[in-house]
């Protein structure tokens, strides 16, 4: 029996490559002239590989292009400025997100997000979703002193939907702080793999696999019946 469905924030509910990369357009114009010698899609492409998905700071990443695309080191403030407070204005949900959710709440299920990452940045691109109203609770590592996946992390978040682990299902596309992580504090799981591999130095992946949020709905009246 299924009582709560938690899900990942980036690369789960929130298209984040997609959001970045209108983010980027726009800081791209605003800055140009103090970028160096390189054109938009270059500049893209080679923050996206710096970028690493997310896993690494920003606070690196703007240093490090500017000095591989000759660009004024000193503006590496000014952009991560801009980078905190604009980004979350073009956030973009992955296809069918918010019927997704209406329909998990309509069925009485409790919903949540596990989400790594600071907690003003995280907290606005919830805001710009457009998720209040269809959340019951939403952890932040920063914010929870705890990160992903640290199994209190995933015990509180049960908790915080009023569960047991053994009564959510964990939905997110990182295999190690997501899947796995939920996996060893009894919840089930669906990872949202989108283009990634499971990588093949971590356990395999003990739960579903799907390629579109709608799929839940799918897996948790299948997950009900048993």
């Amino acid at each position: 029996m299924i009582d709560a469905v938690l899900f990942d924030l980036d690369e789960t509910l929130l298209d984040r490559t997609n959001s970045l990369k209108a983010f980027l357009r726009d800081q791209f114009a605003r800055h140009a002239d103090h970028l160096g010698q390189v054109r938009l899609e270059e500049w893209s492409a080679r923050f996206l590989v710096l970028d690493r998905r997310g896993h690494v700071r920003k606070s690196v990443v703007y240093p490090a292009i500017l000095g591989e695309f000759g660009g004024r080191a000193e503006h590496a403030g000014a952009l991560l400025a801009d980078y905190r407070a604009r980004c979350a204005r073009f956030a973009q949900p992955f296809d069918g997100m918010k019927a997704v959710l209406k329909e998990l709440r309509a069925r009485g299920l409790a919903l949540g997000i596990v989400t790594n990452g600071e907690t003003e940045f995280q907290s606005r691109h919830v805001e710009a979703l457009e998720l209040d109203g269809l959340i019951d609770a939403v952890l932040i590592s920063e914010r929870e002193g705890l990160r992903k996946p640290d199994a209190a992390l995933f015990l509180r978040a049960a908790m915080a939907c009023r569960t047991e682990p053994s009564r959510c299902l964990f939905v997110g596309d990182n295999p190690v702080a997501d899947i796995l992580g939920a996996h060893a504090v009894g919840m089930r799981t669906a990872w949202f793999r989108g283009a990634a591999e499971w990588p093949s130095d971590a356990a395999p992946n003990p739960g579903a696999s799907i390629d579109r949020l709608s799929e839940v709905l799918s897996l948790v009246r299948f997950q009900a019946a048993q």
